[in-house]
């Protein structure tokens, strides 16, 4: 199957335009799209119709789906396919049905506070919202290969404290880490496909780099941050309803803006899973 990609940024992200993702790609297709996507880590898909099952098989051709989603569970209640995760603001009886309801969210790679976080993210778009609700997607190796040198030793073997903690998205100090999920990582990993380095301390995960004093830890990161947050490093794509967005995990960083509480939104997502961060 022929297909064109159209770079949407000069950082990353493009636009694939050809292929009907609810029929089987065959393999010289799916080869050609993982090149394309290593390249440009983030991949487009627009206009497509995909029930659960083409979703998962588009998935599948870049690697086992996750059945570690999320801590908060309670979007099983409303599809019981343990590979899909519900990004939505729908609610029953008061409830969310899905995760992430609602609000914007900061720069992150998926599941960051896991020993295993998951190498890329296929995320759907059901029903999206009159405006509101952009992805921005941040390239993390270019953040990193923009960092003054002086630093880059300093941060040579770090690794750093990532933990769960959604629900405030605010770095208190008085964390409860025994009761959320936590994983240690570099500061800097190194992508196991293409060998790139890539900053890999987030500002929503991140509490703090190990064996260094807070207020350095502190300094540091922000630093970090701030890095991985220029403008030139990022696309921010516009949702459509049909819209199929695949990104790596391993090189990238995402963050959601903010989005009207009265629409609905509801997005699809598929984890891939990964390996441990070196």
């Amino acid at each position: 199957m022929k297909f064109d990609t159209v770079p949407l940024s000069s950082a990353l992200a493009a636009e694939v335009r050809g292929p009907d993702l609810s029929q089987p790609l065959d393999p010289t297709t799916v080869a050609a799209l993982r090149a394309a996507w290593l390249e440009h880590k983030v991949l487009v898909f627009r206009d497509q119709r995909l029930d659960v099952e083409a979703q998962a098989r588009f998935a599948s051709y870049f690697g086992p789906a996750s059945h570690t989603q999320a801590p908060d569970a309670r979007s099983r209640k409303h599809d019981p396919d343990r590979r899909v995760l519900l990004i939505t603001n729908l609610r029953e009886d008061g409830r969310p049905i899905g995760f992430l309801p609602d609000g914007e969210l900061q720069f992150h790679s998926d599941s960051a506070f896991l020993e295993r976080p998951l190498m890329a993210t296929v995320l759907y778009a059901v029903e999206v919202t009159d405006r509101g609700g952009e992805t921005l997607f941040a390239n993390a190796c270019m953040a990193c290969a923009a960092l003054d040198p002086g630093l880059r030793a300093r941060l040579e073997g770090r690794r750093a404290f990532n933990v769960y903690d959604y629900t405030t998205q605010v770095k208190s100090g008085t964390l409860d880490r025994a009761g959320l999920p936590q994983a240690v990582h570099p500061v800097i990993r190194t992508h196991p496909e293409t060998g790139a380095q890539a900053i890999y301390v987030n500002r929503l995960m991140t509490e703090e780099i190990l064996d260094m004093p807070p207020a350095e830890s502190a300094a540091i990161l922000e630093t970090l941050f701030a890095a991985i947050e220029r403008p030139e490093f990022v696309y921010e794509h516009v949702w459509r309803e049909g819209d199929l967005i695949i990104w790596d995990n391993r090189c990238t960083q995402h963050a959601r803006r903010d989005f009207p509480g009265d629409q609905t939104r509801l997005m699809r997502r598929i984890g891939i899973a990964g390996d441990v961060p070196v």
